[in-house]
């Protein structure tokens, strides 16, 4: 039985209701039973934590109901459960501009100040979270260019928000961070497969790389052999692949992947690979390897972003 809330628990960051419990088999009275033997945590009315769940996980529930604050930023990404460039290093949380500052102050959170509308925040899971919408423009505004790209892509990946409602949003923003927002729109895909790609993208715009096609289709009859390549330039058969390790996990997908390179070779495709080493720590390898695959001169060597991507991977 605990078993079967734990799981509960960690399939919903931390957290799990009644309704969820009595679904999976665990009666009502046995969740009382429980939170007064200290096994499970009840955070509010239906709302209970197992105690053995990482504190991180919870953290989000005891900070919004407490202080009457709204995870947002990167916090509320997260709680969306879309994909991040690096793990969060503090919880972050909006207040009304009203709220004290001293008294706010609490270790591990990050308070920000804004006068949120009632269409611009949502209860999701028993905590009080920004809309996707609101999470990307926060983001956008505030984030390193590549960081906020990926995870507005993230977002545009899980069909949270569409391109259409960004782009229109951005193209309405006034204030501090507008010019800012305005790129990010013109800058993020739908078609993006990964926070790699997402990466990749930023950083052959900023060397002046023709813009590429995302998620190309191409066949090669012969072999029976088709797929989608992560970057192309068709008129010139030139293909970038973004290789992430876990994918090569299991062997189907390491198997279709030399499938793939072997077709393209057989297209006379040319094919460049780059990995979330490369993108994150050799950037200037990545823009010459494009610029010799497209026959262009390498742009002078980039500054490296001071992005602390951790050790994340496509």
């Amino acid at each position: 039985m605990f078993a079967a809330l734990e799981l509960l628990a960690r399939a919903n960051h931390g957290v799990f209701t009644k309704r969820q419990a009595v679904a999976a088999g665990v009666p009502g009275h046995r969740l009382s039973r429980l939170a007064r033997t200290g096994v499970i945590a009840r955070l509010s009315q239906g709302v209970y934590a197992v105690s053995q769940v990482p504190a991180q996980l919870v953290a989000p529930w005891v900070v919004t109901r407490a202080h009457r604050v709204v995870l947002s930023y990167w916090s509320a990404a997260a709680w969306w459960g879309v994909d991040l460039p690096a793990a969060l290093a503090a919880v972050h949380v909006t207040a009304p501009r009203s709220r004290g500052c001293r008294s706010d102050a609490i270790s591990g959170v990050r308070l920000h100040r804004a006068d949120l509308g009632g269409t611009e925040v949502q209860l999701v899971r028993g905590v009080m979270v920004t809309t996707p919408l609101r999470t990307c423009l926060d983001i956008a505004r505030h984030a390193p260019l590549e960081e906020a790209v990926a995870i507005v892509d993230a977002f545009l990946r899980a069909r949270l928000i569409t391109h259409d409602e960004f782009d229109g949003a951005a193209r309405q923003a006034i204030g501090p961070g507008r010019a800012r927002l305005q790129t990010v729109a013109a800058l993020v895909d739908a078609d993006s497969g990964s926070v790699l790609e997402s990466l990749v993208r930023v950083l052959l715009w900023r060397n002046g790389m023709c813009a590429p096609t995302s998620q190309h289709f191409l066949a090669h009859p012969p072999s029976r052999w088709k797929g989608f390549l992560d970057f192309a330039w068709p008129e010139l058969k030139v293909a970038l692949e973004c290789d992430g390790y876990e994918w090569h996990a299991a062997r189907e997908p390491f198997q279709k992947d030399r499938r793939r390179w072997s077709a393209l070779n057989r297209m006379s495709w040319r094919l460049g690979v780059v990995t979330w080493f490369d993108v994150t720590q050799d950037p200037a390898y990545v823009v010459a390897l494009v610029a010799d695959l497209l026959g262009r001169p390498v742009p002078r060597p980039i500054r490296h972003t001071n992005v602390a991507w951790g050790a994340a991977v496509a």
